[in-house]
């Protein structure tokens, strides 16, 4: 026999507590029955009841009280071998950390708007292997696929600019570099999901996207910012902030590139986004995912235990029953004394 809850087990420390509050409660009765009564009347007055019956009532709720925590224990009873498949998605997330990403025509930052949407993602995909690539002005895999979710988490959370110094907008290498995360002799059940603001410095990133549609890999993309654009902020100081500026000394703004990002997401008959505060189009690309088809990450062997808790649960209800209908005072019994007596 097995528990699957033993922890439980703790709460057996009420039964001698609630026997020695019983204890305590008989004689403090007594007692002040005595105190009010005298010795003599008080034996009168208790005449019918019966300090056996009072006794027994505690065993039942005692009794019922242990069955009830051995139900609370999980028994289990009965081990079999189970083969468990696990199937899904290959989903790598690419996130621009450029500094055009702390621009803050959507707030609270493009980076950080994008960095809550991969997370709300992940979350949905539970069950499905997803990734982390960075990228600036170079690109950088930061996670590989993988089932630990929270694993991506806790890189998507340290994943900043500084995380890739270099200065730059490498889409292209991104995209080169969430390839070499997936089984090149799979070609189905890939995606790719690139969050950034469109400003390709470097080219040759539809020539990528191209690659990957190759080898069946869709691209989702979801524009951050807007086409109107927003100045770069720079931390100077602790709370204090200036803006970047062009060798010139001008203000450099940075606006959405949707055009291009379109032609990005195309390549591959996947599609764009432009994101939202409500988020819509996080469930449009979910609602994609789940149409493609799914690959085998593998099987493995699990020991399945038949629950048994029906039984002591069974027990303590009974026990709590009788407990309930059993009188502390004894049936009286008549006697025929005549008929005018």
């Amino acid at each position: 026999m097995d528990f699957g809850n033993p922890q439980n087990f703790w709460y057996l420390s009420i039964i001698p507590i609630l026997a020695t509050f019983f204890v305590w409660v008989v004689v403090r009765k007594r007692r002040s029955l005595i105190q009010f009564a005298g010795t003599e009347l008080s034996e009168k007055l208790i005449q019918g009841s019966s300090r056996r019956r009072q006794y027994l009532k505690f065993v039942l709720f005692a009794s019922g009280t242990l069955f009830l925590i051995l139900a609370l224990a999980g028994p289990r009873l009965g081990a079999k071998l189970s083969m468990a498949t696990r199937s899904g998605v290959d989903v790598v997330f690419v996130l621009d950390v450029s500094r055009s990403m702390q621009a803050r025509d959507v707030k609270p930052s493009r980076l950080q708007r994008a960095k809550y949407q991969i997370g709300q993602l992940v979350d949905q995909l539970a069950g499905n292997r997803v990734g982390l690539v960075g990228f600036a002005g170079v690109a950088q895999v930061v996670c590989p696929l993988t089932l630990d979710h929270g694993a991506v988490r806790l890189f998507l959370d340290a994943l900043t600019p500084s995380s890739i110094p270099v200065r730059g907008t490498a889409l292209a290498d991104a995209l080169r570099g969430a390839a070499k995360c997936f089984d090149v002799e799979d070609n189905s059940s890939k995606s790719v999901i690139v969050f950034t603001d469109g400003e390709d410095h470097l080219g040759e990133t539809l020539e990528a996207a191209e690659a990957l549609a190759a080898f069946g890999v869709r691209i989702y993309v979801l524009g951050m910012g807007t086409q109107e654009g927003e100045l770069i902020p720079l931390q100077v100081e602790a709370g204090s902030f200036n803006y970047h500026k062009d060798g010139q000394g001008n203000y450099v703004k940075t606006r959405l590139n949707e055009s291009f990002l379109k032609q990005v997401a195309l390549t591959t008959d996947g599609s764009y986004f432009h994101t939202s505060l409500r988020g819509e189009e996080l469930e449009w690309i979910y609602d994609s995912l789940q149409e493609l088809e799914k690959r085998e990450f593998g099987s493995h062997r699990f020991t399945e235990f038949e629950e048994r808790y029906q039984i002591p649960l069974f027990l303590a209800l009974v026990c709590f029953a009788a407990e309930l209908l059993l009188s502390e005072y004894r049936l009286k019994r008549t006697e025929w004394r005549g008929r005018f007596e």
